[in-house]
């Protein structure tokens, strides 16, 4: 059974690709979530039921007409007034991947021991696009654990070119002899 999130996404996604503006809507919503992630108190208000929708759906014209597309305004109003605005970070989440999927883009982690360039990430990207045959978004994350080198993590599969990991196989080779 398909989730609640994934339906909404879906039809939001469709309206997105018939409006021939896939791009745009993605740009929005991410705009959306980071709004709600660095907030989560705005979520608590607009899912709160003693609170009246036409109060809720007033703030989200204020807040967003003019700044994101009318139908996602429309949208998160559909959202506050079906009692769904709760699974709004789930259905983004889904949205992003139906998106992702259009434009041919994998997302990833890229784990490293040390800060990396932005010239330095984007050569790894596009490394790991040739090794997949996607493009690659990849998301770093700092991990001094692995004491130098890099891991990737992409659609479950792992590219390690750590030097924990190059000690750890060596260490499974002398154990073998």
């Amino acid at each position: 059974m398909e989730s609640v999130a994934h339906c909404y996404a879906v039809s939001l996604f469709s309206l997105a690709k018939e409006e021939n503006a896939v791009d745009s809507y993605q740009k929005d919503m991410l705009l959306i979530d980071d709004i709600f992630s660095k907030e989560p108190k705005f979520l608590t208000f607009f899912s709160h039921v003693l609170i009246d929708d036409k109060v809720k759906c007033d703030l989200i014209d204020q807040s967003f007409k003019g700044t994101v597309n009318t139908y996602i305004v429309n949208f998160l109003k559909l959202l506050v007034k079906k009692r769904r605005i709760r699974y709004l970070q789930e259905i983004i989440k889904e949205f992003k991947k139906l998106c992702n999927d259009y434009f041919g883009i994998e997302e990833g982690i890229l784990y490293t021991a040390f800060d990396i360039s932005p010239e330095s990430l984007k050569q790894v990207e596009q490394a790991v696009g040739k090794a997949t045959n996607k493009t690659i978004k990849l998301k770093v994350v700092k991990d001094p654990a692995l004491i130098g080198g890099i891991k990737v993590e992409v659609n479950n599969r792992v590219f390690d070119g750590t030097i924990k990991n190059k000690v750890s196989l060596l260490k499974k080779e002398l154990l073998r002899k």
